[in-house]
């Protein structure tokens, strides 16, 4: 049986979560409605009557964020321009890796430590061990080799 204390804790934590939670239905909706104003405002700009190379500078600047905000839903993340191009590249030369994999490449190319990885990827510390185990067999590097600066130097290259 639980204390009064304790039954005060647990319903505010429970307050918390639910406040939690409807905030981030709200952002949810929001990119939702990000991306489909930026599908509309790409339709505007095909509609648009300019020159050809105004319109594709237009149109791709547009496809940029909306590629960078599907990626961002996709992953569960929020994404810069450079962060979206980084997956992009990842996906490309490693198309096995899943949306997990490349939330923990990006997080391991930002700088992040294991238990920032752990904790915003939503596994155990052991866990990331293992997913670092995984990342390296699948990215095709060796026992040596470091995720990082392979990561770090994927789009330079």
């Amino acid at each position: 049986m639980l204390s009064q204390e304790q039954e005060t804790i647990r319903a505010d934590l429970k307050a918390a979560i639910a406040g939690n939670e409807q905030e981030l239905s709200k952002f949810k909706a929001m990119d939702t409605a990000n991306v489909q104003l930026l599908r509309t405002l790409l339709e505007q700009i095909h509609a648009l009557d300019i020159g050809q190379v105004q319109k594709r500078a237009m149109a791709g600047s547009c496809l940029r964020l909306l590629e960078t905000a599907v990626m961002a839903t996709r992953l569960n993340i929020e994404l810069t321009e450079t962060d979206a191009h980084f997956i992009s590249c990842l996906e490309k030369k490693h198309p096995v890796l899943d949306n997990r994999e490349l939330k923990i490449c990006l997080l391991i190319k930002l700088d992040y430590d294991n238990q920032e990885i752990a904790r915003t990827a939503s596994i155990a510390a052991r866990g990331m061990e293992s997913a670092r185990y995984k990342l390296h067999q699948k990215l095709g590097l060796g026992k040596n080799d470091s995720i990082k600066n392979y990561l770090t130097n994927l789009v330079v290259s």
